[in-house]
């Protein structure tokens, strides 16, 4: 987590630094969850860090949230890794 939130923190800062502006992952990574996590309805004085876990993400469409533990986890998983590639594509200037 650590390092996922430092690796967006250099991104962000090497978009700004060049005049470019970097969308945030999607909230169906485990960055974007994070990110979302860390910044949108968070109370400073009850905040508490969190590790990813799926409990963070957009839920599933209803076909698959029915499906088991195991295949859940892995539809969550394609869907972020889906998402990730097509926001590293969409930010291939700084991808170079």
């Amino acid at each position: 987590e650590s390092a996922a939130v430092g690796l967006m923190a250099g991104r962000f800062a090497t978009a700004d630094t060049n005049g470019q502006t970097l969308s945030p992952p999607p909230l169906t990574t485990s960055m974007g969850a994070l990110l979302n996590h860390i910044t949108t309805g968070a109370n400073a004085e009850t905040f508490q860090p969190m590790n990813v876990n799926f409990g963070l993400f957009p839920p599933l469409p209803a076909t698959q949230e029915r499906l088991g533990g195991k295949e859940r986890k892995k539809a969550y998983t394609q869907r972020a890794l889906t998402d990730f590639a097509g926001w590293i594509a969409g930010n291939a200037v700084l991808a170079a």
